[in-house]
Protein backbone atom coordinates (compact mmCIF):
# COMPACT_ATOMS: atom_id res chain seq x y z
CA UNK A 1 0.00 0.00 0.00
CA UNK A 2 1.31 3.51 -0.84
CA UNK A 3 1.55 5.87 1.68
CA UNK A 4 -0.53 8.90 0.66
CA UNK A 5 -0.18 10.90 3.75
CA UNK A 6 1.97 13.88 4.44
CA UNK A 7 2.85 16.00 7.66
CA UNK A 8 2.19 19.41 8.10
CA UNK A 9 5.36 20.28 7.77
CA UNK A 10 5.99 18.66 4.27
CA UNK A 11 2.46 20.05 3.21
CA UNK A 12 3.62 23.43 4.05
CA UNK A 13 6.97 22.79 2.38
CA UNK A 14 5.24 21.75 -0.63
CA UNK A 15 2.59 24.84 -0.72
CA UNK A 16 5.57 27.21 0.23
CA UNK A 17 3.30 28.30 3.41
CA UNK A 18 4.66 28.76 7.37
CA UNK A 19 4.20 24.86 9.01
CA UNK A 20 2.06 27.17 11.85
CA UNK A 21 -0.71 28.14 9.07
CA UNK A 22 -1.18 24.40 8.14
CA UNK A 23 -1.65 23.40 12.06
CA UNK A 24 -4.01 26.03 12.41
CA UNK A 25 -6.23 24.47 9.88
CA UNK A 26 -5.82 21.28 11.54
CA UNK A 27 -6.62 22.43 15.12
CA UNK A 28 -9.70 24.34 13.41
CA UNK A 29 -10.76 20.87 12.02
CA UNK A 30 -10.95 23.15 8.51
CA UNK A 31 -8.71 20.48 6.43
CA UNK A 32 -8.96 16.38 6.99
CA UNK A 33 -6.66 14.44 8.50
CA UNK A 34 -6.03 11.73 11.02
CA UNK A 35 -3.55 11.77 14.38
CA UNK A 36 -1.81 8.61 14.84
CA UNK A 37 -0.27 8.35 17.68
CA UNK A 38 1.03 11.99 18.69
CA UNK A 39 1.15 13.28 15.10
CA UNK A 40 -0.74 14.60 12.36
CA UNK A 41 -1.30 13.41 9.00
CA UNK A 42 -2.66 15.04 5.84
CA UNK A 43 -3.87 12.79 3.31
CA UNK A 44 -3.36 13.63 0.04
CA UNK A 45 -6.07 15.26 -1.87
CA UNK A 46 -7.46 16.98 1.49
CA UNK A 47 -5.61 20.62 0.66
CA UNK A 48 -7.11 20.35 -2.75
CA UNK A 49 -10.95 19.92 -0.68
CA UNK A 50 -10.11 22.52 1.63
CA UNK A 51 -9.69 25.19 -1.57
CA UNK A 52 -12.78 23.79 -3.37
CA UNK A 53 -14.86 24.19 0.17
CA UNK A 54 -13.56 27.37 0.64
CA UNK A 55 -13.06 29.30 -2.97
CA UNK A 56 -15.20 32.85 -3.48
CA UNK A 57 -15.71 33.68 -7.04
CA UNK A 58 -15.86 37.57 -7.85
CA UNK A 59 -19.40 38.69 -7.48
CA UNK A 60 -20.09 39.12 -11.16
CA UNK A 61 -20.69 42.76 -13.02
CA UNK A 62 -24.40 43.60 -12.95
CA UNK A 63 -25.92 44.01 -16.61
CA UNK A 64 -27.17 47.59 -18.27
CA UNK A 65 -24.63 49.49 -16.29
CA UNK A 66 -21.85 51.78 -17.94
Amino acid sequence: MQNNLETPKELAQRLGWPERRVRSLITAKQLRHVKIGGMYFVPQGAFDEFLNANMVEPDQPQGGRG
